[in-house]
Formats: structure tokens, sequence, C-alpha cells
């Protein structure tokens, strides 16, 4: 039979401090009571686990031996036990988001990143894909949170969003860039709507919502066909694809920054300002979100909406 785990505790004490009185205390109890746990393991045990010496305590072999065995328990209830109330208070669990390829590659991972350095028992899996992909997955709760492209002027991602809350956490600036010869040969400094029609294009989907966000928002109005040479996820495969004079594509205005000063691309312009791309963030109205859910949303709105790029 195993001996009284209050017993034990006292034990703990009475040996760690070499002292009843000082036991008695730091456990709010009397030393009498200190006195009599400690007799009755002694009898449980049968062995002697304390004499006294010149007004102390010390240890027998039998009590070295059992607090060989008591405190790492101890060590580690206390630990656990601190583990359990931390939880309470702080975060923990595992977040499934959803993001558009570029956006979740290069701007969300740090921002999961600052939050985790904040939150460390918190983990995250994050899915990339178009919103085409990243909505119905959020509707099937295979996800707990999306974001998604919304083209300023479509007022939509392209994909279904009843019974979604959409809510903007940044913006930035949409350019049309070209190649310099390709801008050269084939518009010739101009910006008519027919001559930027006639062009080749290259886009993030076969659908082209991208360049015809941009026409609708310079034109009001998109090229009756309009079918890019290239459809790949991914801006940096789109600025290599228009370097390379393939055709015209829409990026966010920071990616190309450089290469436009270098002029080793040309932004096509018209008099109107920028078209902005919104990033928004994507949630089931019906569905109740977490503590970790709705401090995260908190979290990367604040952080989002401080680096927005116009």
């Amino acid at each position: 039979m195993l001996p009284d785990f209050n017993r034990l505790r006292v034990f703990f004490h009475v040996h760690e401090a070499r002292s009843v009185s000082a036991a008695a205390a730091a456990l709010h109890v009397t030393q009498s009571a200190v006195s009599q746990s400690l007799a009755k393991l002694e009898d449980e045990l049968k062995a002697q686990l304390f004499v006294r010496r010149h007004r102390a305590i010390v240890p027998t072999a039998a009590g070295e031996a059992l607090f060989a065995v008591v405190a790492p328990f101890v060590a580690g209830l206390q630990e656990r036990v601190g583990q359990i109330h931390r939880a309470r208070h702080e975060l923990a669990g595992t977040l499934q988001i959803g993001a558009p390829v570029e956006f979740g590659s290069h701007r969300l991972p740090e921002v999961l990143a600052a939050f985790a350095r904040v939150h460390p028992g918190v983990r995250f899996t994050l899915r990339l894909g178009h919103p085409a992909e990243i909505v119905p997955l959020l509707e099937e709760g295979r996800l707990d949170l999306g974001f998604a492209d919304v083209f300023e002027g479509t007022g939509a991602t392209g994909t279904r969003l009843a019974g979604f809350e959409v809510a903007p956490v940044m913006e930035e600036a949409l350019l049309l860039i070209a190649a310099p010869a390709v801008e050269a040969e084939l518009l010739q400094g101009s910006r008519a709507f027919a001559r930027l029609a006639a062009a080749r294009f290259v886009d993030y989907h076969a659908s082209a919502p991208a360049v015809r966000g941009w026409f609708r928002h310079h034109f009001g109005r998109v090229p009756a066909r309009l079918e890019p040479a290239l459809a790949v996820e991914s801006v940096q495969a789109v600025i290599a694809a228009t370097s390379a004079g393939m055709g015209l594509g829409v990026v966010p205005a920071h990616t190309v920054a450089r290469a436009l000063a270098s002029d080793e691309l040309v932004a096509i312009t018209t008099r109107r300002r920028a078209l902005t791309n919104r990033i928004s963030l994507v949630r089931l109205l019906d569905r109740v979100p977490s503590r970790l859910e709705r401090s995260f949303v908190a979290f990367v709105t604040q952080a989002l909406g401080k680096r927005a790029s116009g």
C-alpha cells in the first residue's frame, strides 16, 4: 500500500527546510500537526526518517532514499499544475487558416510568427489557394478562418460569400505592368482602350479576375475577348512572365517598386488612381468563434492595417 500523499508532502517540506517549524509555516499548519504526520509516516514505512542533532533534524538513510523518490514527483506535479493554471489564462490550440498564395506566402507568415511569440501555445496550419478553393473549406468546417482578395469595383472575390462575414484587414495598390520592349512595340506610349484590349495578358486564374478588375476600374468596361496567355497562382511568376514579354500583368505595387525604379518594368497608368486590392478576413456567420480566434482576428487586423500599402 502506498503511503498517504499528505504525509509525503509534509515529509518533503521538512526535508527541504530541515525544520519542523519552517515546514509548518510553509504548509500553514501547526508544528504539532507536522510532527504527528511524520510519526504516522514512519509507522507506515517501519523506518525512521529523521534524527535530531544540535537543534536540527537530519535525514536518515531511509529519509534520503524516500526523498529521492518523492522530490521528482513533487517537482513534476508542481510543473503540471502550473501548466494547467496557465492554460486557463493563456491561449493555446491550433488555428486552421486559408489564404491567397501571394499573401499567405509573403505577408501572413510574419504576422503568424509575431502572434506565436506572444502566445507560444498556439499552432497554425496554413492552406494556400484561390478563394474558390478556400471558401468551400470554410463552409465544410475544415478551416477556422480564411483570407480572400476583393478587387475594388467587383464587390466580391469571384466566389459565393453568402452566409459569411467579410471584414477588410488591409489594402494594396495594384499596377498593370509590362516589359519596356512590349510597351514600346504594342502601345507606343498610348493608353487607349483599343490598344490595351489587343494586348496579351498574364493572370492568376483562367477567368482573368485581376486584369478584368483593372479594365473595369480604369475604363468602366472589359475587353470582349480576354483569355490570359498564362494563368498562374503566383505573383512572382506573373512578374517573371511579364518581364519575359509574355504579356501584361496586374501585380501589387510593392512587389515591383525596384523593377519600376530601374526601368526593368513599365507601369501602365491612366488618369484614374490605382486599382485597389482589398485583403478581407472571411468567417462563417453562424459559427461561434473561440477565444483564440477572437484574439487572433483582433491581432491580425491591427498588424495588417499598419502595413497596408498605397
